[in-house]
């Protein structure tokens, strides 16, 4: 085989997998922007209604999950803004450690008015 041959084909063989890598990351990237319903049946049965809100300390890596997945969520009803305004206060108390503000920010009735 030509060096050159070589040359092109070794060029071609890497240059697919640059391109395949590359599709595989955005496919996994919009697979992680994308949060279904399910998962926040998950967030309101686990999370809200099973209380672990109650004690931040103590469950903080789970609520952190849970907060993350409803800042990511597109509620079918209700105003954007509304949504980020709630979640983005639920995910800055969890983060700060805030058992109060987590507290005032759970209220479930305030969410469903607007989003369920």
């Amino acid at each position: 085989m030509p060096p050159v041959y070589r040359k092109f084909m070794k060029n071609t063989i890497l240059s697919l997998m640059v391109a395949c890598f590359g599709l595989a990351m955005v496919h996994t990237a919009d697979a992680a922007e994308k949060i279904t319903h399910e998962q926040i049946e998950e967030v309101m049965k686990k999370g809200f209604k099973a209380k672990l809100h109650n004690d931040l300390a103590a469950n903080k890596e789970v609520l952190a999950k849970y907060a993350q997945w409803l800042a990511a969520y597109k509620p079918e009803k209700g105003d954007a803004a509304s949504w980020k305004a709630k979640t983005g206060a639920i995910v800055a108390a969890i983060k700060a450690g805030d058992q109060a503000g987590l507290n005032k920010a759970a209220n479930c009735k305030a969410c469903h008015n607007v989003h369920k």
